[in-house]
């Protein structure tokens, strides 16, 4: 990584995490290894919990993504722009996903764009990004996120359920945590996360676990 992408805070991540989205959308890599390769990039772990934190939605919600470029953009991106899209992802994903502060992720990404050698479209990404805060993305079906070779074996294999396997591959898995009972019960340790302010629930099927919900 050059200077240039260390420089501002923040940067170098969205910078990766276009590169990391640009080669999983565009040329077929596999998300693991991409992220390998860009985590060992970054010595602040803070900076690789960010660069997955964005990624991942940004792949959830990339049919709702791409239809709101489809909307806003008069003329679509080229199939040289592949970086730019994977950096609009990059943002959308900050501001609708995330929830993070919009100053600072429009800022850092349109920072990126330049890094990334697109100065020119630094502004029409600010531009978008900020009528992403202003009104939000609308829904999409999540269904479109998947290959179209998939999507047909799931609805043929699972046609009452595959509605809600779309719906569900939009959304984060839930997080669960077995709890050690020769250290304390399950209760104990329930309560333990919720003086925390850590909301969690527990399952009558698994007597050792718990579900963070907060």
């Amino acid at each position: 990584m050059n200077s240039a992408e260390a420089g501002a805070p923040g940067v170098a991540t969205r910078v990766l995490a276009a590169k990391v989205l640009d080669a999983v959308i565009h040329r077929g890599r596999s998300l693991k290894g991409e992220l390998v390769a860009a985590l060992a990039q970054l010595p602040d772990p803070r900076d690789r919990a960010l660069l997955e934190a964005i990624c991942f939605p940004a792949l959830r919600q990339r049919a709702r993504y791409e239809a709101a470029l489809q909307s806003w953009l008069q003329k679509p991106l080229g199939e040289k722009d592949g970086d730019v899209r994977a950096l609009l992802f990059v943002g959308f994903a900050q501001i609708d996903a995330m929830g993070l502060p919009a100053h600072a992720a429009v800022s850092a990404t349109v920072e990126a764009a330049r890094v990334l050698g697109r100065p020119h479209q630094a502004g029409m990404i600010n531009a978008l990004l900020r009528r992403a805060q202003r009104e939000g993305i609308a829904a999409a079906d999540p269904a479109m996120a998947w290959p179209a070779w998939l999507r047909k074996k799931v609805t043929l294999a699972w046609a009452a359920q595959a509605p809600a396997i779309f719906e569900a591959s939009a959304h984060a898995a839930p997080l669960w945590i077995r709890v050690n009972r020769a250290a304390g019960s399950r209760d104990d340790y329930a309560a333990r996360l919720r003086a925390a302010g850590i909301e969690c629930s527990a399952s009558a099927l698994l007597a050792d676990a718990l579900r963070i919900d907060s």
